[in-house]
């Protein structure tokens, strides 16, 4: 299946995915430094960002067995809702506390939405061009992140933080209209799945499948390494102790879209070809190495080179990490699958601020880089479990 054989509605999605991404991202990255401006302190911090996370990682799982059930349109279209919302209630946000309080309402709404639509991705495909339609519709989802991320500064500095918030409030409301207002997305995706609904056990029985717990460790790992290091200490430590201004750090954390869109338009159909194991330990090895020399240097220049690199490095783990969970396991067990792989996604991302920020504020900003690169060496081993066919006609090519 080649590009031009995708259906309007997978463009659709991918559309949404950017808008609704970008609208996330466009303060999540400094949102350590807002938390600080109003009254926020050591682990607080870590709380400000990880807030966003903590209903993510307990709806992930969930929508893969309500997708089950009452389709995929449904779920999809309150999760863009609930992101709506979240952004209107940031507006009022003028205390820590708060500010936590509403991040976990953010977050209510991205299970619905970004698990059942890979669920969906999934399904539309056959096994050989997986790789490539996950790869390109996360691709363009994190195209929305690293755009937001990048003008995240510069529109603070230009409008101010109620600015930055009506504009994350202005994209998402776009996001919605574009998935509601055409028909495309309604048309293909309201039947459903043509499985059987999935039963609460089935939903926590593919937990004791072994290649989506090793996937479980990698991901943890990658985003403890992205969420607790580059967006949070990382963007504290730039800001004020090596002076960069906000839209610095904006473009320092943009420069990983460089890397990304590379991997996106290449990982995924290299992980067709080659297996989806070297990928992920290329991703790995390659990221944990990069993070160890990141942490020897001080300038703009240097750092956001290493962080482009870090784009490429890490996409590949992104791109290839739901496919095999979604090939670890029969088709129907598919959208449970994606929910416990994106349920340590969210894991890594609501720990990993909380761990950073405790362990900089005890012991310094060098620690976090030797831990989060530690940590992705860890899960190395158990790559090496993962068995693949090589077959990719098939539906599970992995276990």
């Amino acid at each position: 299946m080649s590009l031009r054989d995708y259906p309007k509605s997978y463009f659709l999605l991918c559309i949404v995915a950017f808008l609704s991404m970008f609208s996330i991202m466009l303060t999540n990255p400094i949102l350590s430094i807002y938390a600080k401006d109003i009254g926020a302190t050591g682990v607080m911090i870590g709380w400000a960002v990880s807030g966003y996370w903590i209903s993510r990682v307990v709806l992930e799982m969930p929508s893969g067995y309500i997708s089950s059930k009452f389709g995929y349109y449904t779920p999809m279209a309150f999760g863009l809702i609930l992101t709506v919302l979240g952004n209107v209630l940031m507006l009022f946000v003028r205390d820590p506390l708060f500010l936590v309080i509403i991040r976990a309402i953010n977050g209510f709404g991205a299970p619905f939405f970004f698990a059942v639509s890979m669920t969906f991705i999934v399904n539309l495909v056959d096994a050989s061009k997986r790789g490539q339609a996950m790869g390109i519709f996360q691709g363009i989802e994190f195209i929305g992140q690293i755009i937001g991320s990048t003008l995240s500064g510069r529109i603070v500095d230009s409008l101010g933080w109620q600015g930055g918030f009506m504009t994350a409030l202005l994209l998402s409301a776009i996001a919605f209209a574009l998935f509601i207002v055409p028909p495309y997305i309604r048309r293909e995706t309201v039947q459903g799945p043509t499985a059987q609904p999935l039963k609460i056990g089935d939903v926590l029985g593919i937990l004791k499948n072994k290649t989506l717990m090793v996937i479980a460790a990698v991901t943890l790992a990658e985003f403890i390494m992205t969420s607790g290091l580059i967006n949070t200490v990382l963007s504290v430590y730039a800001n004020e102790t090596l002076g960069f201004t906000l839209s610095e750090v904006g473009y320092m954390m943009g420069a990983r879209s460089i890397g990304f869109v590379i991997a996106m338009f290449t990982m995924g159909s290299f992980a067709d070809r080659i297996g989806r194991k070297p990928v992920l330990l290329f991703g790995l090895i390659g990221t944990s190495t990069l993070i160890i020399v990141m942490s020897g240097f001080t300038t703009l220049l240097t750092i956001s080179a290493i962080i482009a690199i870090i784009g490429f490095t890490s996409g590949a783990i992104w791109i290839v990490g739901p496919v095999v969970s979604a090939e670890a396991v029969s088709p129907e067990q598919r959208g449970a699958a994606i929910g416990a792989y994106r349920t340590f996604f969210d894991g890594g991302s609501l720990i990993g601020p909380i761990i950073m920020a405790a362990v900089m504020t005890d012991y310094g900003v060098k620690p976090c880089f030797y831990l989060a690169a530690g940590l992705m060496l860890v899960t190395v081993p158990f790559v090496f479990m993962i068995k693949e066919t090589g077959e990719v006609k098939g539906e599970v090519i992995a276990h």
